[in-house]
């Protein structure tokens, strides 16, 4: 017999509101424990609240949101004036098969596409094979690249 069948209407109501109130399952899991007295698994009561059509409220993602401060501060570093720097930018949508990619443009205009992929391998692919850029610009793409990767929270 399902959990749902043996509940009493007061018992299904008390569970509702836990609901509304912003629970979580695991809070209805354990609150069933401690105030019905009614012992059931996790799983159990995932199926106890869908049985009894209950929703639960979303909670908001704070990922999400910090992911928004930290790109929206590295927006107006880009937009700066840029003659004899290197700029940096971090990919929205990332390359297949990378944790994080993007591209950096070098002081003379030269363009490269740069990426780090999940087992830590750095790749960089200047859009002409021919360029190397000089040891100095090097040690501002690495530092631009750290720096960007910390905001990002890597």
């Amino acid at each position: 017999m399902s959990t749902a069948k043996s509940m009493t209407e007061e018992q299904i109501a008390q569970v509702r509101q836990w609901a509304a109130d912003g629970a979580t399952l695991q809070d209805i899991q354990q609150r069933l424990v401690a105030d019905l007295d009614i012992r059931v698994t996790f799983l159990e009561t995932r199926f106890l609240l869908e049985d009894l059509k209950i929703e639960l409220i979303p909670e908001p993602e704070p990922e999400a949101e910090e992911k928004a401060e930290t790109e929206t501060p590295a927006s107006p570093v880009e937009e700066e004036d840029t003659a004899g720097k290197i700029v940096l930018k971090v990919d929205e949508l990332q390359r297949p098969g990378t944790l994080v990619s993007g591209k950096v443009t070098f002081a003379g205009g030269q363009k490269a596409q740069w990426a780090l992929d999940q087992f830590g391998r750095f790749s960089f692919q200047p859009d002409d094979l021919d360029f190397r850029p000089e040891e100095e610009e090097m040690v501002e793409f690495q530092n631009q690249l750290s720096l960007s990767l910390r905001r990002l929270g890597f």
